[in-house]
């Protein structure tokens, strides 16, 4: 199955993106992100199916928070930034 994972700044902003999409019913999973993309300093990610992102995204903006970059992982554990 394919999923994004949405990098935070921080566990609490990761936290909190997880709890504004969990209110509307979209399964988010906080987590540390893949060493190749990790980075420098201490980011989480929040991991979510690939239906959702769209939804996810919208949800952010409208509650006014900001996120970093949005990556696809492949079943397969690849990487990449969406664009």
């Amino acid at each position: 199955m394919v999923h994004y994972i949405i990098i935070c700044r921080s566990l609490t902003y990761a936290q909190r993106t997880a709890k504004v999409l969990e209110r509307a019913g979209i399964t988010a999973i906080v987590m540390r992100p893949p060493e190749d993309i990790a980075g420098e300093g201490c980011s989480y990610g929040v991991k979510l199916r690939q239906r959702n992102l769209t939804q996810a995204l919208k949800l952010l903006k409208d509650a006014g928070m900001s996120h970093g970059k949005v990556y696809l992982l492949r079943p397969g554990g690849s990487v990449e930034v969406e664009e």
